[in-house]
């Protein structure tokens, strides 16, 4: 089984070209140039200006703030880009898989939640805006104390954390950010971001990440540190 972007794919692959789908939304197709499936009707979206866009958006959201199922899926499928974003942006949520989840469940209760009286337009920013608000309220406070070496309770070397921390309103958002650039320039590998994140971010402890992993205490600790050490070269003298 695919994470869930596949499978909305995958889904949207059969509904993209359901002709008796397109009629229940006949009107939101008409908005888009007359659109004669969902497919046609994201292509539009896809290439047509932004007031455009939005105009097919607004009409989306309309309808799935009144509870219409098929509008509110047709409104995430639009916004998969965005929400593929946040769920790469947000490791201390944990794997890719379950930040994909965790993203992918967000942007679609704002969708239904969506406050079309006081935001009549920019659906897609305002949407994506409140679902990372969710996010971000559900990814603990960044972890103020390195976790020890599990080998010795002495000779901690902090130097790594005390770089990475952040003196911001939200030092989680900020790591997550370095964290989120430093995978993309090929500073550090997914992994050991998803690490960093666990355990400075999430504040879960070493010994557990090592038994979910299937290895040493030791181990994960020696990786942390050599995957900090390479972020705080990469970032240079504070």
């Amino acid at each position: 089984m695919g994470n869930v972007f596949e499978l909305l794919d995958s889904e949207w692959l059969r509904l993209s070209c359901d002709r008796a789908a397109a009629r229940r939304l006949r009107p939101v197709c008409d908005a888009a140039g007359g659109a004669a499936s969902l497919g046609e009707l994201e292509r539009y979206v896809r290439s047509a200006s932004a007031a455009d866009a939005d105009r097919v958006l607004l009409a989306l959201a309309a309808r799935a703030i009144e509870q219409d199922a098929l509008a509110a899926r047709v409104l995430l499928q639009l916004l998969l880009p965005g929400t593929r974003s946040l769920a790469r942006r947000w490791w201390a949520l944990g794997e890719f898989d379950e930040r994909a989840s965790a993203a992918v469940t967000a942007v679609y209760h704002r969708i239904c939640h969506y406050p079309l009286a006081r935001r009549p337009g920019k659906v897609a920013a305002n949407i994506l805006m409140d679902a990372a608000q969710e996010l971000r309220r559900s990814v603990p406070r960044l972890v103020a104390v390195p976790s020890p070496d599990p080998g010795t309770q002495a000779g901690v070397d902090t130097r790594g954390a005390a770089a990475l921390r952040s003196p911001g309103d939200h030092p989680a958002i900020e790591l997550s950010q370095v964290l989120h650039d430093a995978v993309a320039d090929g500073v550090v590998e997914q992994g050991d971001a998803e690490l960093i994140a666990r355990s400075r971010i999430a504040g879960q402890r070493m010994a557990d990440i090592a038994r979910h992993r299937g290895l040493r205490p030791r181990t994960v600790w020696d990786r942390r540190q050599r995957a900090e050490s390479a972020l705080v070269a990469a970032l240079g003298p504070s």
